[in-house]
């Protein structure tokens, strides 16, 4: 749909982690002969990478707009990469949760391209809260809205959030020692402090707690410091 909306030759979806890494989710077009070397060697010189969106707060940038964001010696460094991958200029679109990003959409335009305007730029700032809303119901966010409420509430470390899951669905502590490849006395310790944080006394009581996590109402009661 996005490439069509605002034709481009080619379109990056990503996430967004808890390190403000780009995760790329998917690729269309001939952009995706270039992104490893994006990845690997060119995002710190990109006005529009995660971390200077994020800072300027913007939820839609363009290079051709918004180059500012990176110092000129940067852009001039990033200015060679997009003229090897054939790019006149990028609509980024940042997606937000509770105050966070997690997604990205990025539109690349080719020299073949219509150019960005201001209509495109009208149609972008319509779509955002469209895109957002739907992706915010993505089940990779959703679960990942889960975990960070696990962290908030009841303050479980990345592997206990882990080893909770694992019990949740049913895994013994056998199984979870051969997925998480540790020691069933680490899986019994892992177990004494997730049933010590969320106040439950056996395994079926964590599973039950674990079904009854309201995603949209913790995230309410977060923001507005009830807990």
């Amino acid at each position: 749909m996005a490439m069509r909306t605002f034709q481009a030759s080619s379109t990056v979806v990503y996430w967004i982690d808890d390190r403000r890494h780009m995760v790329v989710a998917d690729v269309v077009g001939p952009g995706m002969r270039y992104i490893d070397r994006y990845i690997r060697d060119m995002k710190p010189f990109d006005p529009l990478n995660i971390e200077r969106l994020v800072a300027s707060g913007k939820r839609i940038a363009t290079i051709s707009q918004d180059r500012h964001l990176a110092p000129a010696c940067d852009f001039e460094h990033y200015r060679g990469y997009l003229r090897d991958s054939d790019v006149t200029d990028v609509l980024d679109f940042v997606f937000w949760c509770d105050d966070e990003p997690f997604a990205g959409l990025g539109i690349l335009k080719s020299p073949d391209d219509p150019s960005i305007s201001e209509e495109t730029l009208r149609i972008a700032t319509s779509l955002q809260p469209y895109l957002e809303f739907n992706l915010g119901n993505h089940p990779r966010h959703r679960l990942w809205r889960r975990h960070r409420q696990m962290r908030l509430i009841y303050g479980l470390t990345d592997r206990e959030i882990e080893v909770a899951e694992l019990i949740g669905n049913g895994s013994t502590n056998q199984d979870i020692a051969d997925a998480l490849e540790i020691g069933l006395g680490t899986v019994k310790t892992h177990l004494l402090r997730i049933f010590r944080k969320m106040d439950v006394s056996n395994r079926t009581r964590l599973s039950a707690r674990l079904a009854g996590i309201d995603i949209d109402a913790t995230a309410s009661t977060v923001r507005h410091g009830m807990l």
